[in-house]
This record gives structure tokens, sequence and C-alpha cells, in this order.
């Protein structure tokens, strides 16, 4: 659970200390959080994992639960990261299974950290409470590329929400799917299936460039 948990390091000093034991804590967090799920998982196990005091987890997160928030959003950073540089200079169509690519790339290696967290969010209230407003800023920032993306292909506003929707729905199918039904084939079918659908479907819609050339 801990691929892209990451460590980020001040040049020198108090801050680098601070940086370096709040490091610490995420990496050992998210291992136990995986291992034991996050009821299973105590402060104090995560202190003596970390080799920090009890208090010092506290006093750098506050809480259990400001600890599983912060590691959760530490885990995504480096999928954005990647997603921002990616789409630099792609036209709409590229952009689009681009997004896919990524996506699917960023599930497969990291299956079981986001096995868990479905699995957290499906089984505990709490958990969906916590990471609420985390996976559903996420969420908006992957609609919110795909979005702009297909309507600059199509031109019109309310088609590319429909059309944004559905891809969206289908990648939250294949990820649940992959939770409840999860194995190789099963996967690669799932996968393979979406990535046709997409590619006829974006690429049997003109660009606005090709509409405006054929006025």
């Amino acid at each position: 659970m801990t691929e892209n948990v990451e460590r980020i390091h001040a040049p020198s000093g108090r801050a680098a200390r601070k940086d370096e034991t709040q490091a610490r804590i995420i990496h050992a967090s998210m291992e136990l959080f995986a291992a034991r799920g996050y009821e299973g998982t105590s402060i104090s196990a995560i202190a003596a994992k970390a080799e920090i005091s009890r208090g010092a987890v506290f006093w750098h997160f506050g809480s259990k639960e400001g600890l599983f928030r912060e590691a959760c959003k530490r885990f995504f950073i480096p999928f954005w990261r990647e997603v921002e540089r990616s789409l630099e200079s792609l036209g709409p169509r590229e952009r689009i299974l681009s997004l896919f690519d990524l996506y699917e790339q960023f599930v497969t290696v990291n299956r079981e950290t986001i096995q868990a967290l479905v699995r957290w969010v499906l089984e505990s209230a709490t958990m969906r409470e916590s990471l609420r407003g985390e996976l559903l800023a996420l969420h908006a920032m992957f609609t919110n590329d795909l979005r702009e993306a297909i309507a600059e292909l199509v031109g019109d506003p309310t088609e590319a929400e429909f059309l944004t929707t559905t891809l969206n729905s289908l990648l939250a199918g294949n990820l649940l799917f992959g939770v409840i039904d999860p194995g190789p084939a099963q996967d690669k079918g799932r996968r393979e299936s979406l990535r046709v659908l997409a590619e006829r479907m974006l690429f049997a819609i003109p660009s606005t460039r090709e509409r405006a050339a054929r006025a």
C-alpha cells in the first residue's frame, strides 16, 4: 500500500526533520492499514513501526482519522502529477485515451491498495465519511479533465456531459468489479472492452476543427 506515498524533503534543519518524521509515519501507517484495516490499526502500532513516540503521531496529524486522510492524499498525488505531465500538448482524442491509460496503469500498479480503499468505503460508515472529501475531489479532477477534452472534441456541452458521465460510470463499474470479481482474465476483458468502446465512440465523432472545415 506504499507504492505512491511521497517523501518530500526540505533542504535542512527542523523542516527537514519534520518532513522525514511525517514520511516515516505515513509509510508505517499505510503498511498497517493495508495489513490490518483501519479499525484494526492503532496509533500505538503505527508509532512502534515508525520508531517514534505515540505523542509524535498525534502532534503531526492530530488523530488517526487525520493521519488516514493525509496518507490517502499523498498516495494519489503522484498520479495527478503524471496526469498533468502526460496531457500537455495532446489533442482532445489523445487526451481522453491518455486519461484512460493512466487510470488503468494506476489501478493495475496499486490494485491491492485501491481494493482495500473500496472495501473500507463500502463496509464502514466511518471510512465513507473520512474519505468522502478526498475521493470526491479526486473524482472531480479526473472528471473535469475528461469533460474538457470531450467538450473540445464534440463542441456541445450537453453532449459532452452525457458522454463524460457514461465513460466515468463504466470506469467506476470496472473498478468495483475488480474488487468483487478479481482476476487477470476478467480485468483484462473489462479494460479492453471499455477501451474499444471509447475508441469507437471518440473516433466516430468529428472534431470541432473537422466540422468547421466541412462547413
